[in-house]
């Protein structure tokens, strides 16, 4: 089903797209994608839910014990390895997503507010381990940090949707980790 969606998104837009054309693609019935779905932001939501627990979890139990710099770039290892495995031949279905509904008011960009505000949460927490163990700058404060390296990570996932090479797909989220890090005065 995330395949459909994703080609669909691609080729023609959310605003575009409804349910019988991703129960086509997907070669479902229509009323049975129905009865699960009310309509096709519905759907596309959900694939963000999806799509980001695929992503997130597994380096996620890394990032909510980090507590020194080295267990955030293994946390980052993690993520990109996690968003990698997700390609398919439309592209990377989680930055095809954002990069559609970014600017977007709506169930589905709601939802992708909602998947990542526990990381980011997770990510804060970590920042402020390491601020009190003298890894970071005193006066660091960890949300604003935790902001703009999730941030970064969104961008670099709307932007690499589809054109980028397996090795520069999340290069600025790693830029600004990197930065995040090694500033510590």
């Amino acid at each position: 089903m995330t395949a459909a969606v994703v080609d669909l998104l691609c080729r023609r837009g959310l605003q575009a797209m409804d349910l019988d054309m991703v129960a086509g693609l997907a070669r479902v019935s229509g009323s049975w994608l129905r009865g699960y779905f009310a309509d096709a932001e519905a759907l596309v939501a959900e694939v963000v839910r999806d799509q980001i627990r695929d992503v997130f979890a597994k380096p996620g139990l890394q990032l909510i014990t980090a507590a020194a710099p080295g267990d955030l770039y293994r946390w980052r290892d993690g993520v990109v390895a996690a968003y990698r495995a997700t390609r398919m031949s439309a592209g990377y279905p989680l930055g095809i997503v954002v990069h559609e509904l970014t600017g977007r008011d709506g169930r589905a960009s709601e939802a992708l507010a909602a998947s990542l505000g526990p990381w980011q949460s997770a990510l804060s927490d970590a920042f402020a381990r390491l601020r009190d163990r003298g890894e970071l700058a005193p006066g660091s404060r960890p949300m604003e940090l935790a902001i703009a390296v999730m941030g970064a990570l969104v961008g670099a996932m709307g932007r690499s949707g589809k054109a980028c090479g397996p090795d520069d797909v999340l290069e600025p989220f790693d830029m600004m980790l990197r930065h995040v890090l090694t500033a510590r005065r």
